[in-house]
């Protein structure tokens, strides 16, 4: 896992124990102490605690007073609801960019997309998983959707519990044709469509990628989900 993350100390933290958590290195019910952490992580407990404020805002921990703090775990009901909301933004999202284009965020996007090649190349799935999440809220950012960035970050988090790490089909990632390139499919599939047919690459976008590592969270989502309705 990663332990060479630059940013701020606090940053760094985060990201580490947040890498941990999706790969379940620290499972769902892990007590997690501020001055173990610090000791791990070789930096103080006010920046560990910091950390972890971060983390319960995402709601991968949860704080519970002079009780510690424990790793939370997502159900496969509540992940199946956020991938619900997540393809209720996204749809906006789609529509939206279809009928309006990048405009000022192309140049960004495709520095994202570069980051996503670049992270292939070196292996690093955790690096994809934040690159993915981030070209995903700067599409709805671009969309002029930039409320609910926040909402469709965290139902992207939560369904990467889901498909990171193995838990269910085993990765082969080096064999993998790339997240920079499936999500340049997506955008072409997006930005050359009607609105209907953009909401739709999207919602399948998603479902390749429970179909293939979460089939469990996709069969409780249900099928009927990603067919968006035409406006």
């Amino acid at each position: 896992m990663r332990k060479d993350v630059g940013g701020l100390k606090a940053d760094r933290a985060s990201t580490i124990l947040r890498d941990e958590i999706l790969f379940r290195t620290r499972p769902p019910g892990a007590q997690l102490t501020e001055q173990a952490l610090a000791a791990d992580l070789g930096c103080s407990q006010g920046t560990v605690r910091e950390a972890l404020m971060r983390l319960a805002e995402e709601g991968l921990v949860e704080r519970r007073g002079y009780r510690g703090t424990v790793v939370t775990e997502t159900t496969l009901d509540e992940a199946a609801e956020m991938v619900r909301i997540r393809l209720s933004i996204e749809a906006q999202v789609a529509r939206r960019l279809a009928r309006d284009g990048l405009g000022a965020a192309a140049s960004e996007i495709d520095a994202l997309l570069a980051a996503m090649d670049a992270a292939h190349d070196a292996g690093d799935l955790s690096r994809c998983s934040d690159l993915d999440r981030a070209f995903h809220t700067r599409l709805c950012r671009a969309a002029g959707l930039p409320l609910l960035c926040p909402v469709l970050a965290r139902a992207a988090l939560h369904m990467h519990r889901f498909t990171l790490g193995g838990v269910e089909v085993a990765r082969a990632f080096r064999e993998e044709a790339g997240v920079g390139h499936e999500h340049r499919a997506l955008l072409e599939a997006v930005c050359q469509a009607t609105p209907d047919t953009a909401a739709h690459a999207m919602a399948e976008h998603v479902a390749t990628v429970l179909r293939r590592w979460a089939p469990s969270l996709h069969g409780a989502v249900g099928e009927a989900a990603f067919a968006p309705q035409p406006r």
